[in-house]
């Protein structure tokens, strides 16, 4: 009767760092065949790899070479554009921080 309960917050896992933070300070990449997609709104189809917006400006192209199979040109890009696009973390995909990141109306 007593108890507060906390609302849960999605935690991701950085593939540069891998620190575990929520999913609203992170970007998500997924992949189809060949091409390398920044998912800004979350929503695309299948395993999404997760950077973190602190490793997203640093030159990690190993990590990034890793998770992508060789990909890290194509996503340093896509990171650059994000960066460049939404400067202070905002990402424009009518996310909120109070719920972690997720799209919930």
């Amino acid at each position: 009767m007593g108890r507060t309960t906390t609302k849960h917050v999605p935690l991701r896992r950085c593939v540069v760092c891998r620190a575990s933070k929520p999913q609203a300070e992170m970007l998500r990449f997924t992949r189809d065949g060949d091409v390398v997609r920044l998912d800004l709104a979350r929503r695309l189809g299948g395993r999404g790899t997760w950077v973190c917006r602190d490793c997203a400006s640093g030159d990690d192209e190993k990590r990034l070479r890793q998770a992508f199979k060789g990909q890290a040109q194509q996503v340093m890009e896509l990171l650059a554009e994000a960066l460049a696009a939404h400067p202070h973390g905002g990402t424009g995909a009518g996310t909120n921080e109070n719920n972690g990141g997720m799209n919930v109306r």
